[in-house]
């Protein structure tokens, strides 16, 4: 059984992108791991970060989600040092991608053709919040 540690940011993020390709083609964990031939948790932990992803397991998933290597590593924030350090943006995002509500708001809100009313659910949700802050 692999070892499980604390997590690691570059470990997060590539697996947060395998769970949204996943998802983005409508496959399960099973399914998956199937391909890979490894147990959903494996997968589960892969895509938390839990376990880090070997360069030719990520060629595998690669593979079984028809993605380029490269898409795993876009959007990672760039090294400062020892740690990487994400903007106050992409943190916002990984903090509502950890959630089901979160993933569902992401998903259904681009589906909200009237812009008017996508600018009032913003504006909730900042009231809500209690952010002063207006947008541009």
């Amino acid at each position: 059984m692999p070892k499980t540690r604390t997590r690691n940011e570059v470990d997060e993020h590539v697996g947060e992108r395998v769970r949204s390709r996943r998802k983005a083609l409508g496959m399960n964990q099973t399914a998956l791991a199937q391909k890979l031939g490894v147990t959903f948790q494996m997968v589960q932990r892969y895509e938390y970060g839990l376990c880090r992803i070997s360069a030719s397991t990520l060629f595998a998933i690669a593979h079984a989600l028809e993605a380029p290597i490269s898409y795993f590593f876009e959007g990672l924030p760039v090294p400062s040092g020892k740690r990487l350090q994400p903007s106050a943006g992409q943190m916002s995002t990984r903090e509502m991608a950890k959630t089901r509500n979160g993933r569902e708001m992401a998903s259904l809100f681009p589906r909200i053709a009237h812009r008017g009313s996508q600018r009032a659910i913003v504006e909730l949700v900042r009231a809500m919040v209690g952010d002063d802050i207006k947008a541009a």
